[in-house]
């Protein structure tokens, strides 16, 4: 599952080294479940099981890939790294046929306000966010805690959003949303935090002619995926970013080292096989918190690091509270909790998102 702070049309064609995930989707009482949606969190790739319940997709391995089984009336299921050595039964579990909570609305904001500010903060504020639109809004419902000052959200159904800009159709499984402000507020000037989580699917709504494409290219550009990727090939100069640390440049080697790995993703006790993706590992140099003259064991057992980055004049500042992460071959990392995003990598979010499979010279 994918998770973002302040900072998801089926694969055309696939990569000559792809695999191929297969199983079986079934209830409780091991009938078979016949159009059950089955697809990789994030990307564009994703099939429906067939009338005996079976299913097959094909996939490049990445790093913190996770195959989503959704079908009506039944709990979501997540099956992380999943093996294409295994064959896979799935038995999902009913949904507690409940009612929706009756809650007695003590808000100060109408929904029309909160609304308002849910997309703000969920379609982002660049232009393919401005222009991106939820078709099922109804289905979102909101509360606003006066006393911890916070907007939460969550979802009936999985929002269907048309980004017209990039060309997709994302259906987003919305699992969190939550603002908190400084004061009771919808204002973007008393906001702290925003963070959403769920999963995600993409299908492509446009043709992918140039036009598409560089739209595309210009939402990926300046990006985290982007970022990433020219760190681990070691082409940050070339992609235009520039580092800073206690707003000083440095050299990406003063702050990460970098090395290519086998990472193991997975292990069968029952069949004794061990499975490895090449990834590379992602060492942070230092801790900020070494830095601070208190004598504190909670201090002194935490870890923290913000760097600062320039693309081009857009600045942008992460902040790791992870020593150690991995990064796959497209740019996408792993620790997504543990490594925050605010300035300009934050504005995007779900209307610059792309597919984790996104590929910037396809």
């Amino acid at each position: 599952m994918k998770f973002f702070f302040a900072s998801i049309a089926f694969l055309l064609c696939y990569q000559l080294n792809a695999q191929e995930i297969k199983g079986k989707i079934v209830d409780d009482k091991d009938n078979s479940l016949s159009g059950a949606t089955i697809y990789f969190d994030g990307s564009t790739i994703g099939t429906l099981s067939r009338k005996d319940g079976t299913f097959n997709i094909e996939f490049k391995e990445q790093s913190n890939l996770t195959l989503v089984i959704r079908f009506l009336g039944f709990e979501t299921f997540y099956l992380p790294n999943p093996d294409p050595k295994t064959n896979y039964e799935i038995s999902l579990i009913p949904k507690e046929n409940q009612l929706d909570e009756v809650v007695f609305d003590t808000s100060p904001f109408t929904r029309e306000q909160m609304l308002k500010a849910f997309k703000h903060d969920f379609l982002g504020r660049t232009k393919a966010g401005r222009r991106a639109r939820i078709l099922n809004e109804d289905d979102i419902r909101f509360y606003y805690d006066k006393d911890e000052k916070s907007l939460y959200a969550s979802a009936r159904q999985p929002l269907q959003v048309i980004n017209k800009e990039l060309g997709y159709k994302v259906e987003f499984d919305l699992v969190d949303f939550i603002s908190d402000f400084t004061r009771v507020t919808l204002d973007k000037d008393y906001q702290k935090t925003n963070y959403f989580g769920g999963t995600s699917f993409f299908e492509n709504i446009a043709e992918e002619d140039r036009r598409i494409k560089r739209k595309r290219l210009k939402a990926y550009k300046g990006s985290s995926m982007h970022f990433f990727k020219s760190l681990c090939s070691g082409h940050l100069e070339e992609s235009k970013f520039k580092l800073f640390h206690k707003s000083f440049q440095v050299p990406a080697s003063s702050v990460f080292d970098i090395k290519k790995v086998n990472r193991k993703v997975r292990a069968s006790r029952v069949l004794g096989v061990e499975s490895y993706e090449d990834s590379y590992e992602i060492t942070i140099l230092g801790n900020d918190f070494e830095n601070l003259n208190i004598d504190s064991t909670l201090i002194r057992n935490k870890f923290q690091k913000k760097v600062a980055l320039l693309h081009k004049d857009d600045r942008s500042d992460i902040t790791f509270k992870t020593k150690v992460f991995y990064v796959d071959d497209y740019g996408n990392h792993t620790q997504i909790n543990n490594i925050l995003f605010s300035g300009d990598m934050s504005k995007g979010r779900l209307g610059n998102m792309l597919p984790i499979n996104y590929q910037p010279h396809d």
